[in-house]
């Protein structure tokens, strides 16, 4: 469940996708595009963790490593029923 990135300044960190709320590009002072700022929120205070990578490959990533149980899923009902006998 948690996913191995390196940030900005080297150092090996371990992300939990559960608690990620927003993945945005980082822009430099030039406005160059460099990276991702991953966003965490604590119900005091925000933090961010700049990635060196695109923001969409930190988000696939998060989203490969989320657990089903906090996925949407199908509406219910909305199986697909082959062996239904009552047709």
């Amino acid at each position: 469940m948690l996913v191995q990135f390196t940030d900005s300044e080297g150092r090996e960190v371990w992300i939990n996708p559960i608690h990620v709320k927003a993945v945005r590009v980082r822009k430099g002072l030039l406005g160059g595009k460099k990276g991702a700022d991953v966003w965490f929120s604590w119900q005091t205070a925000s933090e961010s963790i700049a990635i060196p990578m695109e923001p969409s490959e930190v988000a696939t990533l998060l989203n490969a490593a989320m657990p089903e149980v906090m996925l949407p899923g199908p509406p219910a009902g909305d199986e697909d029923d082959d062996d239904d006998s009552s047709n």
